[in-house]
């Protein structure tokens, strides 16, 4: 087959001890196989460099002449992820490492005890980079110095395959009626998904929108929560939905919505805001490093107000040009700074990466 796009660097990424199976992209990711992870968050830095990705050091090792460098991701119990990188350094491999849950208050519960801190430090030494899919740094611990800290760090979005026509979720924008909730956790604090919900009512009575739809990731007490809450919205308006739907399905349903709306104050890559892309559609209200990124009229960035960001949201919901111009503009920058060719090409700039 022929490959939409050439790549000068190849990417193992490897999640020790994980339960992700590996996945060979060697062959690009042309298509959606059921039950197997999309290309998406730490996926597509395999994807988008026709690697591979791992559970396993021995399996990376047995193979490591096809990479340039492996990825090793940083989880709780951050010792596997040391023994894999001194596993790999050992066999002769470049090794970058993440955080997998790399927001500020994921990574402080990660590190939650001395040997997870301890082990963290050694990791940070022996690796020849950093990534940092957002710009809220992860901690600098251990003897690494300050200035040797940064010169391995290096801020990377997370890439989405925009560029792939396969991963097009577009819906046409006459059939695209409502909001979509983008948040599903009460029990996050800082995903702030009360409020999405209330001010998502607002949004639907002031615009007489249809339907917002909200997925419940929570059971009966999520349940509980979202029939309280069902009363500020117009009747029959909420819809929720229960079931777990692989990746195609919630996308369709998730680009059939006229914009996505959150509030989540967390940090985060960006999972939302990437779906968002992918289904051509616009992700509004909060602050991950992919919103302020593609959306930056429509997100929280800290420094514009939200009473700015609702004028933006309700301009998007009634006015057809200026909606599909924010659209436009939204896939003009993710295709300069998201892509997959475009994190290819920032990987394969990176002397951590290339040596």
């Amino acid at each position: 087959m022929t490959l939409p796009y050439h790549s000068s660097v190849c990417i193992a990424v490897l999640n020790p001890g994980g339960r992700d199976p590996r996945l060979d992209y060697s062959q690009g990711s042309d298509h959606y196989e059921s039950g197997v992870h999309a290309p998406i968050n730490f996926h597509a830095f395999a994807a988008a460099t026709y690697g591979a990705f791992f559970d396993s050091t021995e399996e990376v090792i047995r193979e490591k002449d096809r990479f340039d460098a492996v990825l090793v991701l940083i989880r709780r119990r951050t010792w596997l992820t040391l023994a894999a990188v001194r596993a790999l350094k050992k066999a002769g491999m470049r090794v970058i490492t993440s955080w997998k849950e790399c927001s500020h208050n994921q990574v402080s519960r990660q590190l939650s005890s001395a040997r997870a801190i301890r082990a963290y430090g050694h990791i940070l030494n022996e690796v020849d980079g950093i990534i940092s899919p957002t710009l809220a740094w992860p901690p600098r611990i251990g003897c690494l110095g300050q200035q040797e800290f940064r010169q391995k760090l290096k801020f990377i979005p997370t890439p989405y395959p925009i560029d792939l026509s396969a991963w097009n979720f577009v819906t046409p924008l006459e059939e695209r009626v409502g909001i979509f909730i983008g948040t599903r956790e009460f029990k996050t604090e800082v995903r702030n998904h009360v409020n999405a919900i209330a001010q998502s009512a607002c949004l639907a009575r002031e615009f007489d929108l249809p339907r917002v739809t909200v997925v419940n990731s929570e059971g009966r007490r999520g349940m509980k929560l979202l029939r309280e809450l069902e009363s500020a919205f117009p009747a029959d308006c909420l819809q929720i939905i229960e079931e777990r739907l692989p990746y195609p399905r919630y996308m369709q349903l998730l680009s059939s919505h006229r914009l996505v709306f959150q509030m989540d104050r967390s940090t985060v890559p960006g999972q939302v805001g990437g779906d968002s892309l992918l289904a051509r559609t616009i992700c509004s209200g909060g602050s991950s490093m992919i919103e302020k990124m593609a959306f930056p009229d429509f997100c929280d960035d800290t420094l514009t107000r939200m009473e700015d960001v609702f004028e933006q949201i309700g301009r998007a919901l009634r006015d057809d040009a200026a909606y599909a111009t924010a659209v436009d503009e939204s896939q003009r920058i993710a295709k300069e700074y998201l892509s997959f060719e475009a994190v290819a090409n920032q990987l394969s700039k990176w002397s951590a990466v290339t040596g």
